[in-house]
């Protein structure tokens, strides 16, 4: 549940979706919860992918994380005919046997977004559902320190600058 996935679980919940968000800690459940999932399952203590088949199994997995160990774990918490849509880019490889996919008719697609199309579509449907980043603002005089911060990892999802 970073800079995109605490839109996702916005996304996915404003389309009807039963969303189950997805991080690591404690920390993130409430906000989750806030931004509409129903549930929260933290990687750190629970196997979310046995969880997701606890519950039936996911349609969707969503998988925002630069991070191919943990799109790989996910892949057996998909239900039958599921798919893991990536989104976070690694270099790593996802790591997966034909039987996980076969048995279950899984698939994964990656998914390159950021076209304009893409944009324009989700800025509509953002208007139509109140959907809003959460962001930290910087004057464009401390870009700099706006770089840093998003560099550090310790910006809260998104950093914007601000022209006055």
């Amino acid at each position: 549940m970073g800079g995109l996935g605490h839109l996702g679980v916005q996304f996915a919940s404003k389309m009807g979706f039963h969303t189950v968000a997805i991080g690591r800690g404690q920390d993130k459940a409430a906000l989750a919860l806030k931004l509409g999932a129903t549930r929260y399952l933290d990687a750190e203590t629970t196997d979310p992918a046995k969880e997701l088949t606890s519950l039936g199994g996911a349609a969707v997995i969503l998988a925002t994380a630069p991070n191919s160990k943990a799109m790989s774990d996910m892949i057996d918490g998909l239900g039958v005919g599921g798919k893991l849509v990536v989104l976070g880019a690694s270099a790593d490889p996802i790591t997966v046997t034909p039987i996980q996919l076969i048995g279950a008719r899984r698939t994964i697609q990656g998914w390159p977004s950021g076209s304009a199309r893409d944009s324009e579509d989700a800025l509509n449907f953002c208007g139509l559902t109140g959907i809003r980043p959460i962001v930290e603002t910087f004057p464009l005089e401390q870009a700099t320190a706006a770089y840093d911060r998003m560099l550090s990892g310790k910006a809260r999802f998104r950093v914007v600058l601000a022209m006055s």
